[in-house]
């Protein structure tokens, strides 16, 4: 039973805003282009195991999250955990093709293209012995043992393996049930009540990733970012504030709420708080007054006094009122 699914990405969310407010030139675009790519081909992956689990039954109680955050000794994030009263299967899920060169005890994973172009990425046996390690950690704070075991698996079909010697099974996507059907289940670890107890505590303690904005982490100079607001239909920044509508120069499109979208994109990208001066700015708004008047219909929680305000942009609250 899948209990937990993907979780929308806001890493994702602020790398396609920033794609969206970098002039086509800049010089960190192709590379921004780079990593939501990475990310694309990461959610596809796990699609992939969701369709697997649908399909594929096993006959014992088991429990699937996907994307769990969580924290012990260190925050960290497991791609699929694959829970049972016997044992709980670590999952890091590989969405790369070509040929994939991994050695055991170096920082990266190799890959080359049929064009021969050499691309490199963390090394996923590191990352998964890790997690493993803060996951055990996890468990037993919470009082319970359970044995733990791991694979790596590479969606692509497309791609050839080529590894040291390592201890953490390496596969494709059709290997799993079966890697699944043969582990121990001898000994019964967990009682019908502790598996339910514990599925309540991994969802209770997940916590969604909230990233760094991405100027920050991607180190892009602020004043590089374009600021107002983008026309859903044209794509353009052409769109303007008339009175209580939102109108797009460029196409005529009207709307009343295309400042959420133009703030959700601000929040990603340079910071989750504003003030009425950079929320005119970046609305491109010249009335102070018409500025306050957006700001308390959308309901900002704030900060500060009157001179040093803020408003606090939550992403996951920045929706029309209904």
């Amino acid at each position: 039973m899948i209990m937990k699914n993907r979780s929308d990405s806001l890493k994702l969310a602020g790398i396609e805003a920033a794609i969206r407010r970098l002039p086509q030139g800049h010089t960190r675009r192709e590379y921004l282009m780079q990593q939501q790519k990475q990310i694309n081909a990461g959610i596809i992956g796990e699609e992939v195991l969701n369709k697997l689990f649908n399909r594929v039954k096993f006959n014992f109680d088991y429990f699937i999250f996907h994307d769990l955050h969580l924290k012990s000794s260190a925050t960290f994030q497991i791609d699929t955990l694959f829970l049972s009263p016997y044992y709980a299967i670590i999952l890091e899920m590989k969405n790369i093709s070509g040929h994939i060169k991994i050695r055991q005890n170096h920082p990266q994973m190799e890959r080359t293209l049929v064009t021969g172009q050499t691309d490199y990425f963390k090394n996923p046996v590191g990352q998964i012995m890790e997690i493993t390690d803060v996951f055990e950690d996890f468990l037993n704070m919470n009082g319970v043992s359970l044995p733990l075991y791991r694979a790596i698996v590479f969606k692509d079909a497309n791609r050839s393996l080529q590894f040291d010697e390592v201890t953490i099974p390496i596969f494709g996507p059709q290997e799993l049930p079966h890697f699944i059907r043969t582990l121990p289940r001898e000994l019964c670890k967990l009682s019908p009540l502790e598996l339910s107890d514990l599925v309540d505590v991994l969802l209770s303690n997940h916590r969604e990733y909230i990233p760094l904005p991405i100027v920050q982490h991607f180190f892009i100079e602020s004043k590089d970012i374009m600021p107002g607001v983008l026309c859903n239909i044209c794509q353009a920044l052409t769109v303007e504030k008339r009175f209580r509508e939102w109108r797009c120069r460029s196409c005529g499109m009207v709307t009343k709420t295309a400042h959420y979208e133009a703030l959700r994109d601000y929040a990603l990208v340079l910071s989750n708080k504003i003030n009425n001066r950079e929320f005119r700015r970046f609305l491109k708004i010249q009335n102070p007054r018409e500025a306050s008047d957006i700001i308390r219909r959308m309901k900002l929680n704030k900060t500060g006094s009157k001179k040093t305000r803020e408003y606090l942009l939550e992403y996951q609250n920045m929706r029309p009122q209904k």
